[in-house]
Parts: structure tokens; sequence; C-alpha cells
């Protein structure tokens, strides 16, 4: 797997936790499977776009 897909993975489940998790709890929020889905979906995909982005400072 390359170095670039890695990091995007990484920072995508980062973001992924925080979002899904952390937020909804610090402003009172209810945690929902469909929120989980969507969130899993979209932050695997920002994921991977973020570390294509920054591919070349990864090297």
């Amino acid at each position: 797997m390359k170095q670039w897909v890695k990091t995007g993975f990484v920072w995508g489940a980062v973001m992924f936790v925080i979002m899904t998790f952390v937020s909804p709890y610090l402003f009172n929020e209810e945690i929902t499977l469909k929120r989980i889905s969507i969130n899993i979906f979209l932050w695997s995909v920002l994921g991977l776009l973020f570390g294509y982005a920054t591919r070349k400072k990864i090297k």
C-alpha cells in the first residue's frame, strides 16, 4: 500500500472519530446508525483525497 493511502486513511479515521463521536457528545446530539454510516463513507473518501493531495510532501 502506498504511503499516501495510509496517511489518508489515518487522517480519515481520526476525523471520523472526532466528527462522529466527540462532536455530538460535546453538543449533546444523538449518535445514530445513519450518522455513523454516512461518516464512514464520507471520511474514507475525504481521507483518500487528503492523502492524495499531500502525497508530494509525504515522500
